[in-house]
């Protein structure tokens, strides 16, 4: 199957996955509508992620499909396949691969479906090899192959993004002037997680922003709601010149604020994949999970840090403790190493 652009004219793109991996579908997006330039572009996510799209210029509309609850799931599985019957798409790409994502585009009536050869490829008409030891918004590009004659995928705008309105500039901008200082610099920490395992120590963070007292920085912490206690005790401890942000911004306003920032310091979570987004420089501090499963941070002044242990990685997603009940992955990781890392970053 190679590309006739006139004869797709309705595409899905299905991402039900985390908002690291919504943020690294992006590139495969925009390839998309370069292969199918006068094609319908829509996207079907989840509602945490759905924001991600909406000022996207290569999406034309986002449908939602809530799977949180089972009940809730069973009634918007049925609506959703409801509403991909009636729009008629010609053509589906299923980006993270998992059955219900696969069975949806099938009782869907997509004619055209996509997605990578797993064991529900007897749902796909196209399925296509999942391409390992790449950066996953690489890997997603591999779902156009068999639209694109001598397929490469350094053929094809591989930065990630986010857009976002004039509101949440303005805010951003209201906030980076309220905070701005004549030659100071802004550093952006994210400690939270979902997975336990992936949070690097509390009282590491502690240690670094003490070492970064006498620096000319002005800190400020981001993440969800539920990390805002954590981020506030990491301040109250080391005394720091930092604001809390965590649970105060939509993930549209953080990317704002994000890309004014000079640095930022992550975990293995979804400020990492923001931050790239925006194009600012990470340090990401890597635990459980490891380079090859392809989430890490890609752009050219960013750092990885992390140990290497016979243990690594105890997981696709880390976990909620340790299975060797050592924690060494990210205890080894040293605040000493962080802060050295910093300040080289930032030249000072």
């Amino acid at each position: 199957m190679k590309n006739d652009e006139t004869k797709f004219q309705k595409i899905l793109v299905l991402q039900t996955a985390f908002l690291g991996d919504v943020i690294m579908t992006t590139p495969t997006v925009k390839a998309i509508k370069q292969v199918f330039p006068d094609a319908q572009i829509d996207v079907l996510t989840i509602p945490q992620t759905a924001i991600v799209f909406k000022y996207n210029p290569n999406v034309n509309s986002t449908l939602v499909f809530d799977k949180k609850k089972v009940l809730r799931k069973l009634i918007n599985f049925w609506m959703i396949i409801r509403q991909l019957r009636k729009a008629n798409y010609d053509l589906a790409f299923s980006i993270q691969g998992s059955m219900t994502s696969s069975l949806l585009l099938y009782l869907g009536n997509i004619p055209n479906r996509i997605g990578f050869a797993r064991l529900k490829q007897k749902l796909l008409t196209e399925p296509v090899l999942h391409k390992r030891g790449l950066h996953i918004r690489k890997r997603y590009l591999y779902l156009l192959k068999p639209f694109v004659n001598n397929f490469e995928e350094n053929s094809f705008d591989t930065q990630t993004e986010i857009f976002w309105s004039e509101n949440e500039s303005r805010k951003a901008g209201e906030i980076y002037s309220s905070i701005y200082e004549k030659d100071s610099l802004l550093l952006g920490i994210a400690p939270g997680s979902v997975w336990q395992t992936k949070k690097w120590p509390k009282d590491y963070f502690i240690s670094v922003l003490k070492m970064l007292a006498k620096e000319k920085i002005k800190i400020l912490f981001f993440g969800g709601k539920e990390e805002q206690p954590l981020c506030q005790e990491i301040i109250d401890k080391s005394q720091a010149d930092a604001l809390n942000f965590a649970g105060s911004f939509s993930v549209l306003e953080s990317a704002a604020l994000i890309k004014k920032i000079d640095l930022m310091i992550t975990n293995d979570s979804a400020p990492l994949h923001i931050a790239n987004a925006v194009q600012t420089d990470v340090i990401a501090i890597f635990g459980p999970t490891v380079k090859r499963f392809g989430c890490y941070p890609y752009r050219e002044n960013d750092t990885l840090l992390e140990v290497d242990l016979y243990c690594r990685p105890c997981g696709k997603h880390g976990g909620h403790n340790c299975p060797e009940k050592h924690f060494q992955c990210m205890k080894k990781i040293y605040p000493d190493m962080v802060y050295q890392t910093i300040r080289k970053k930032l030249k000072r």
